[in-house]
């Protein structure tokens, strides 16, 4: 069955596994652009309900594909559990006005390359080739957070300017999405405490030696939120970077490591910002879904000059103040010695 197909037997069988009330729904699709992904998106919509979710057609198809057991029967009900599920009491007249929501809003980062043709219809910053954008949680509870995109459409709604949506941002998000910063040791040791118990033998030894490895690495740090999810954006956070350079007593590298994470290796002189990108690149191709990545490249941030930049344009600006260092300094060895001459007076007595 090929993914045509596959819509349009959910679109003609999803009500069958519904309760009696869905009865009467409206059943549709849609070509969805979100962040870093775009999907089939299908919709079952009540009347006068306004907020509904979206289902990821593409990405059940995938599932599908990959376990041959599964069949449309089992697809179609774990379609129609999300749709009972899913409702979320919410105000939509709070969402809609901004003095109910700019105290939750929060920032995600992303690629801004590959998500070019969503970000023309969104407010957005760019950092580098990371673009920040703007968003409202909507509902959090157990089961994690439910938000809302800020597009242009919902930014012109509010009434106010993209800056000032930024500057709001900025302030609320480390409330919504709280900071976290941790060594990656830590972390290693952390999943270790949770799973020992679980592991075999074999599997317990393996992850000592991983431990034992991570402790002979140089001290990466993981920036993210207590959720974990989407929290790449903390390194944009109000003063994040100057802190954390205060805190380290050196200039940084930053790897984007996903979505969910940054990555943070003290500048100490002897690492190799090549090197590093390699890294990265070599990480994105083999452990993170596309969905999930943010670039391939390396950043740098200066801790006297408060700047954030890719590592090789950090190298450029240090050779440029380098040279014009030299420069001042052979410039000043070859002016003339100016002193003031004095002119001597005969004194009569």
């Amino acid at each position: 069955m090929n993914f045509n197909e596959f819509v349009s037997e959910v679109k003609d069988n999803i009500k069958l596994f519904l309760p009696e009330e869905y009865e009467n729904v409206e059943v549709s699709t849609m070509e969805c652009q979100q962040l870093n992904r775009a999907y089939t998106g299908l919709m079952v919509r009540k009347e006068g309900e306004m907020l509904i979710p979206t289902i990821n057609l593409n990405q059940l198809y995938e599932a599908y594909k990959a376990q041959p057991g599964v069949t449309m029967e089992t697809v179609c009900r774990k379609i129609a559990d999300i749709v009972i599920e899913a409702p979320i009491q919410v105000d939509l007249k709070a969402i809609f006005n901004y003095e109910d929501v700019k105290d939750k809003l929060f920032i995600r980062v992303s690629s801004a390359e590959a998500n070019k043709e969503v970000l023309e219809n969104a407010p957005h910053q760019l950092k580098e080739d990371l673009a920040i954008t703007y968003h409202v949680a909507v509902d959090k509870d157990e089961n994690g957070l439910s938000s809302m995109f800020i597009k242009n459409d919902l930014l012109e709604q509010y009434g106010i300017s993209a800056e000032q949506l930024h500057e709001d941002a900025m302030k609320s998000s480390p409330r919504v999405m709280v900071p976290e910063v941790s060594s990656i040791g830590a972390l290693i040791d952390e999943m270790y405490q949770k799973n020992i118990l679980m592991l075999t033998p074999d599997e317990r030894e393996m992850l000592q030696e991983t431990l034992q490895e991570s402790s002979e690495m140089p001290t990466f740090f993981v920036v993210t939120n207590t959720e974990r999810v989407d929290g790449a954006g903390v390194i944009f956070y109000p003063e994040f970077m100057d802190n954390m350079g205060e805190l380290l007593g050196n200039d940084f590298f930053i790897l984007p490591s996903s979505i969910h994470e940054m990555l943070i290796l003290p500048d100490d002189g002897q690492v190799d910002a090549e090197m590093l990108r390699d890294m990265v690149k070599e990480v994105n191709a083999t452990q993170v879904a596309p969905a999930e990545r943010l670039t391939n490249d390396v950043y740098h941030f200066d801790t006297k000059d408060h700047v954030f930049e890719k590592a090789d344009r950090f190298t450029e600006r240090q050779k440029e103040k380098e040279a014009q260092a030299a420069k001042t300094e052979k410039a000043g060895k070859e002016q003339p010695d100016q002193k003031p001459k004095t002119k001597k007076h005969d004194m009569e007595l």
